[in-house]
């Protein structure tokens, strides 16, 4: 599956809060099992995550965040970590992914960030809010996701949901 597979705007059941107005939100597919070292960085990023309540783990704001892009009919979603966490994340818990990410951290920097995923859609959908960017919502799993079972690996705890903010907030 390509990219374009794996980035849906759609309603994410397991984030209403059961009322009447279903938001759509983008929905990325991560697949930690994949060749891919930006999908494998992203999933190792959201293992940094800091608990609050049960269940519930915050990332710091340059830990991970999300960027918007469009041009024309296209709308990309680009995911951002800082070079400094980039650099502590390969040194002390993948020491296996720095060669496979020496490309990412080589490229030039995308708002003082390091660029480790880009996925993009035709769409005429806005993320735009009046408070700024809406979050992205990752569905971490193993191998690709259909969009007709997004989120039945969900439901039977085969996958994980991270809602993931924009890049730059809080700073």
């Amino acid at each position: 599956m390509g990219d374009a597979e794996q980035m849906w705007i759609t309603v994410v059941p397991p984030l209403e809060d059961g009322g009447d107005d279903e938001a759509e939100l983008v929905l990325i597919g991560i697949d930690p099992t994949s060749g891919d070292p930006g999908q494998q960085l992203v999933d190792v990023l959201l293992d940094r995550g800091h608990e609050g309540e049960e269940g519930v783990f915050y990332l710091l704001p340059f830990d991970l965040g999300v960027r918007y892009e469009r041009d024309g009919d296209r709308l990309a979603v680009v995911l951002l970590t800082s070079p400094e966490v980039y650099d502590h994340m390969i040194s002390q818990y993948r020491q296996d992914l720095a060669e496979a990410g020496a490309p990412l951290r080589d490229a030039p920097l995308v708002e003082d960030g390091v660029v480790l995923l880009r996925r993009e859609i035709a769409t005429d959908f806005d993320p735009a809010t009046g408070t700024g960017d809406q979050p992205v919502v990752l569905l971490l799993q193993d191998g690709p996701a259909a969009e007709a079972e997004l989120f039945s690996a969900f439901d039977a705890g085969e996958a994980a949901l991270a809602v993931v903010g924009t890049w730059g907030e809080d700073e």
